[in-house]
């Protein structure tokens, strides 16, 4: 019997749009096992081959590509009856948890166009390193979270790329120094050992003189002394001297930015994660 099965449907739009079963799991919450699955048993009722299955990349074959708008307008449809429904509250709390450099980034998008189109959807924004918002993910303290990729177990949706900015106050000049004085986030820090690996290969010596494992932190001591740091590009405060190999500093890598959602996510934190693939998603074209 041929038929729109839902949970089917959203496995189909989410290897569609990400080209790959591994990726759609980590969209939804699944393994990669119950993604195939689901979309295979699918293509066996429907007497219909929707993907070519290549080695690298999943794409559509012509009748997925019909279909695919389809099954977007009415998954969209489903979430939209579903919103209208009454859950017992007239509003809905969604903890969505961050690095706190990442706040400039996300927090712009998410105040000025996210919260006006979802007005009964709460923000319960909660700051911590990418391995502890895995954590809590996992553990149900959190709804949704925005972390660095680690690059020897990368988890989650990626969402975006980050450029990593060498910087110093304004008419400060630590890159100068013989040896570099650092301002940098903790142990636990994702991005603090591509930053120090970057130097010894550059043959720079470096000091760490200053830890924080709050953003604000590090500016105050950048701000007050000739201290350099690595930040998000989007997080270097207004005014500061962006620096970089013209400086005798060390190319660094792009940050991997990922959503990581639980399993059987409700729908304001699906409404949410749509929101920031949409918003941001875009920029990892090429």
């Amino acid at each position: 019997m041929r038929n729109l099965d839902s949970d089917a449907m959203a496995a189909f739009v989410a290897v569609a749009e990400t080209g790959s079963f591994t990726a759609a799991a980590e969209r939804l919450g699944r393994t990669q096992a119950a993604v195939s699955m689901a979309v295979s048993k699918w293509e066996e009722r429907l007497d219909l081959r929707l993907f070519d299955r290549g080695h690298r990349r999943v794409t559509l074959t012509p009748v997925g590509e019909r279909l695919l708008g389809y099954a977007r307008r009415i998954r969209a449809i489903e979430d939209e009856a579903l919103a209208t429904l009454p859950d017992g509250s007239n509003e809905s709390r969604v903890r969505l948890g961050m690095p706190d450099d990442y706040l400039t980034l996300f927090g712009t998008a998410l105040m000025q166009r996210f919260v006006p189109m979802h007005p009964k959807i709460n923000l319960d924004l909660q700051y911590d390193f990418s391995h502890r918002l895995e954590y809590m993910v996992e553990n149900r303290e959190l709804d949704i979270a925005i972390i660095t990729q680690s690059l020897a177990e990368p988890k989650g949706e990626l969402v975006r790329r980050e450029r990593q900015v060498w910087c110093s106050a304004a008419g400060r000049f630590p890159e100068r120094a013989n040896c570099l004085h650092l301002a940098l986030f903790p142990e636990g820090c994702r991005a603090r050992p591509q930053v120090l690996s970057a130097l010894d290969q550059a043959d720079r010596r470096w000091r760490i003189v200053y830890s924080s494992s709050d953003l604000a932190g590090i500016q105050l001591a950048v701000h007050s002394g000739d201290l350099l740091t690595v930040l998000p590009e989007t997080a270097v405060p207004a005014g500061w001297r962006k620096l970089g190999p013209e400086h005798g500093l060390p190319e660094l890598p792009q940050l991997r930015l990922a959503m990581v959602l639980p399993q059987q996510s409700r729908l304001p934190t699906r409404q949410l994660a749509s929101f920031l693939r949409e918003e941001f998603q875009g920029t990892l074209a090429g």
